[in-house]
């Protein structure tokens, strides 16, 4: 796993013990809306902690990037904003 995988894998259990249950992969792919362990005012604290975590900013496309569901999409789309 990444750095920025590993910690938003903390950051949910903390927020929902029972996600340490999953497997790495589980805990990767989890839709985490539908899966309910977020809801919208749970990710936009995420996403904000997210920021300072790994000092960057999301944009407003970013925002809406379907991927950010994903502790695995999450990663990417940090990436790609910490290296454009």
């Amino acid at each position: 796993m990444t750095d920025i995988e590993l910690w938003a894998c903390e950051a949910i259990g903390v927020i929902d013990p029972s996600f340490s249950n999953l497997d790495e992969h589980q805990r990767l792919t989890e839709n985490l809306f539908t899966s309910g362990r977020l809801d919208s005012l749970g990710l936009m604290n995420f996403l904000l902690d997210a920021e300072v975590a790994f000092d960057f900013s999301f944009t407003a496309e970013a925002f809406q990037d379907r991927r950010l569901q994903t502790i695995k999409g999450l990663a990417e789309v940090i990436n790609e904003l910490r290296h454009s």
